[in-house]
């Protein structure tokens, strides 16, 4: 039933998701404190809670794709009614814990993740190959939420970059999602961004997302002013092996299942370039 659980959530990925908020929350406020998981903890319930209905509203595309079918909905093993009502506790959940830490502008921003998620990309996606560029402001959900829960208001220039790396990295993320399982989601019914633009095409716009996103991510971290020298350093190298990833992709001879080596590359150097700024944030302070 656990095991069903985590599936049925996709908690690993909420889970990852929800730390977004703690690393915000570190570089806007330099410390942490029981605030910090509070605002970690609302939004692991909304990334759970908009998960689970993404699964009951995908079931049948979910049973037809190789890398889905074994979901509990999809599978049979549960039904999407209970799913409803899972995934209606959780949202329930993270909306009276972000009410109690931020009031109804956190309950704003929640509700709009659901909207936005479930009511527009969810749906969005079975017409159109390019629902990833909307879908991407779903990203800069989590980091607002710290952001806020910090005492900081969304419209200071260090929260701007961080929200446009967060939103920019999305893209080539899910882009070499397509490519490693472009069968499944072909299987599944959903226009791909391989079909509209071309293989090679594709992998050459995923390159130069993901150098937007390194470019982004440079940005952000003049911005929040890096002092250590050791966490400079280390910055500039992340952003050297990322660019060394993605030119993977320019290659002749690269084939759609490299795609997984590139894919968990570039979320390792992005990822690490987040934790990089959040630990100089903290060391100052």
């Amino acid at each position: 039933m656990i095991k069903e659980f985590i599936v049925l959530t996709k908690f690993v990925l909420s889970f990852a998701v929800s730390l977004s908020a703690l690393f915000a929350y570190v570089m806007a406020d330099g410390e942490i404190s029981t605030d910090t998981f509070i605002a970690t903890l609302a939004v692991l319930l909304v990334a759970m809670g908009v998960s689970t209905l993404n699964q009951v509203q995908e079931y049948k595309s979910d049973a037809l794709m190789e890398r889905t079918k074994n979901r509990p909905i999809a599978a049979g093993r549960m039904s999407p009614m209970t799913g409803t009502i899972i995934a209606i506790a959780l949202i329930v959940a993270s909306l009276v814990v972000i009410y109690d830490l931020l009031g109804f502008i956190g309950v704003d921003l929640f509700l709009f993740a659901f909207i936005w998620y479930n009511v527009v990309y969810t749906p969005l996606k079975k017409k159109s190959s390019l629902a990833v560029v909307p879908g991407a402001i779903l990203g800069v959900i989590p980091p607002a939420i710290g952001w806020l829960a910090a005492g900081h208001s969304l419209m200071e220039p260090e929260f701007f970059a961080l929200g446009l790396f967060y939103f920019i990295w999305q893209v080539p993320h899910f882009w070499l999602l397509v490519m490693l399982f472009y069968v499944d989601y072909k299987d599944g019914g959903y226009p791909t961004a391989i079909r509209l633009f071309g293989r090679m095409s594709l992998q050459r716009l995923t390159f130069v997302w993901l150098v937007l996103t390194i470019q982004a991510g440079y940005y952000m971290t003049t911005m929040f002013g890096t002092e250590s020298t050791v966490i400079a350093g280390l910055l500039i190298v992340t952003a050297i092996l990322g660019f060394a990833s993605s030119l993977q992709l320019l290659q002749k001879k690269f084939e759609l299942i490299h795609a997984r080596k590139v894919f968990y590359q570039i979320n390792l150097a992005f990822l690490a370039t987040v934790i990089l700024v959040a630990i100089d944030q903290y060391m100052k302070h």
